[in-house]
């Protein structure tokens, strides 16, 4: 195979990942393997492929050969850090995407990758850090106002997340990573029919099938939770207690009273310290009783 060859089926397969067939860029690059097995480019599109068809511990292995190959390649640094979050390799995943930034000189599509890996991974103040920094790169970047919005939950500030995500749905109501996002707010505000209509805008976008399944189970779950409820399942602890506590209280006046009753038609008394003695007596028997009893 010559070099116009080789420079033919580079094209060819870079032509056919961009279009969203991975599998034919990864056949045409298993050709240019055998041919050129140290060509960076070839080993980079192979390892983007083997990514989007999910063989991400190949997809892993290529893109380390690529980096090895070409330690200046930004596009190596990229998949190789994509592909070690994929198996888990946070550090990893960090440092190479880390080192994209550095050598393309803060590209904006860069940064935008690094800071949802962030916001996603790591630390919420750093990653609202990288948040901000993507934003400022690309204002018009929804997936950066996604990122910043991710980061501001998971710190707990649910207003300004809010924010964030508005904005960036406006800049694409389709983009599923703001979409994601917002669902997971909505879920937190207990908005769980708006929650799950969101969510199934989701359905058809590849790797939310688990997040739209957890929606739908704490939907219907806290669902439920509010029939038992409106139904009286559950009563609730005041309820419960006062009613019992009540119940408890009349059993006993009456059993007193009667104890009462009985002491006095006995002793028949004439006096007021008799009367007292008819009284009292019951009164502190119970009293005792209820003591050793409890």
């Amino acid at each position: 195979m010559d070099q116009w060859q080789i420079e033919h089926l580079t094209d060819e397969a870079l032509d056919a990942l961009k279009s969203g067939q991975p599998d034919r860029a990864l056949a045409i690059t298993d050709q240019l393997v055998e041919e050129v097995p140290d060509d960076a480019v070839v080993r980079t599109i192979r390892a983007k492929a083997l990514l989007q068809i999910e063989s991400v511990d190949e997809s892993m292995e290529e893109a380390r050969v690529a980096t090895e190959l070409a330690p200046q390649s930004v596009e190596a640094h990229v998949v190789l850090g994509l592909a070690a979050w994929q198996v888990g390799r946070m550090t990893w995943a960090q440092q190479a995407m880390e080192r994209a930034i550095e050598l393309s000189g803060g590209r904006p599509g860069v940064l935008i990758d690094y800071a949802w890996f962030m916001a996603s991974e790591r630390g919420p103040k750093l990653a609202e850090e990288a948040a901000r920094a993507a934003v400022e790169a690309a204002p018009e970047a929804s997936t950066a106002w996604a990122a910043l919005g991710l980061a501001q939950l998971r710190l707990h500030r649910r207003g300004d997340a809010e924010e964030s995500l508005k904005r960036a749905l406006k800049l694409d109501p389709n983009d599923p990573y703001a979409q994601s996002v917002m669902v997971t707010l909505l879920q937190d505000k207990r908005q769980d029919s708006k929650a799950l209509a969101l969510a199934r805008l989701l359905e058809d976008t590849p790797g939310t099938e688990e997040f739209v399944d957890t929606v739908r189970a704490e939907a219907k779950k806290r669902q439920l939770a509010r029939v038992m409820v409106e139904r009286e399942a559950f009563p609730t602890p005041f309820r419960e207690t006062s009613s019992r506590r009540w119940l408890a209280w009349l059993k006993a006046l009456i059993g007193l009273s009667f104890v009462i009753a009985l002491v006095w038609l006995v002793f028949q008394p004439r006096s007021l310290v008799g009367m007292a003695f008819c009284v009292l007596v019951p009164v502190l028997a119970y009293w005792r009783a209820r003591t050793w009893w409890t």
